[in-house]
């Protein structure tokens, strides 16, 4: 079974730029069947709103939903699948992977390894398997520590596009030895019958999402820079935020270029720091 284990929609929300994703379910869903995949879990930031519109559309799509929620623990962010009430954030991981438990979920550590967008680190061993591919984690050194410790620990393992739009599904997939049931999916992944599959998402993709996520979140974020910046951070901050209002357009070329150079930087400084910890710890 090809499933997408990891994606959010319009209810995913971040306290500077409001807007996370800027899908909805629906839309999720109906681009998920398109691309082939059987199964989809929704996984939002601690919400389960979105799966309560989701259902309204999988079974007439064909689609197996998982329901899902990315928890924000104390440490990072783990995935809860097969959950039907939301996990409270900010626990500790071990409270978090017991809530889950006791819904009769599996608790997966996203992106365990990317501390920039919030991962677990050696914790996610708590868990019951690990996400080694993200398909956002552009640096790549990330998932390959994830990959190495899930080997070392012999824990299963997942893929997940982190998709935020329609763009980014289908980067991160996890084929699944199961029946199209939920119970069975996650009983599959818990005992390791699983085999990952990614390519990541393009630097202009991402870019694209992030000028339109602050196009919609526009006015929050200005109004959020005015009560919390103080100068001259602020009046830079408002400014280049106006330069969103210019896309489409000529803009976008510099848009894309900032881009190329963030992730040029964002992956030397991985590859040095991952350098530096394996000296010092060995891993």
């Amino acid at each position: 079974m090809k499933a997408e284990l990891h994606c959010h929609s319009i209810y995913s929300t971040n306290k500077r730029v409001v807007v996370e994703s800027i899908e909805r379910p629906k839309d999720i869903l109906k681009c998920a069947k398109r691309l082939g995949c059987e199964c989809l879990a929704i996984t939002d930031h601690d919400t389960i709103d979105g799966i309560k519109e989701a259902k309204m559309h999988a079974k007439k799509l064909g689609v197996l939903l998982i329901p899902g929620e990315e928890v924000t623990t104390m440490r990072g962010h783990v995935l809860a699948l097969g959950i039907e009430e939301e996990i409270k954030p900010k626990l500790s991981v071990e409270e978090t992977v017991d809530m889950i438990h006791k819904q009769g979920g599996i608790a997966i550590a996203a992106h365990p390894y990317d501390r920039r967008r919030g991962g677990v680190g050696d914790l996610s061993k708590k868990c019951d398997a690990i996400e080694v591919f993200n398909a956002l984690s552009l640096e790549r050194v990330s998932n390959w520590r994830a990959k190495k410790f899930a080997l070392k620990n012999k824990k299963p393992m997942t893929a997940g596009s982190d998709a935020h739009c329609l763009a980014m599904l289908n980067h991160g997939i996890t084929n699944i030895e199961c029946e199209s049931d939920i119970d069975d999916c996650l009983k599959a992944i818990k005992k390791s019958r699983t085999s990952v599959h990614g390519d990541y998402v393009p630097t202009t993709v991402v870019v694209d999402w992030i000028v339109q996520r602050l196009k919609y979140s526009y006015y929050y974020t200005t109004n959020y820079m005015k009560m919390n910046y103080g100068q001259p951070k602020r009046w830079v901050g408002t400014n280049l935020i106006k330069l969103v209002n210019k896309s489409p357009g000529n803009i976008d070329y510099v848009f894309r270029m900032l881009g190329y150079a963030a992730l040029g930087c964002l992956t030397a400084y991985a590859i040095f720091r991952n350098a530096i910890l394996e000296s010092i710890f060995k891993f």
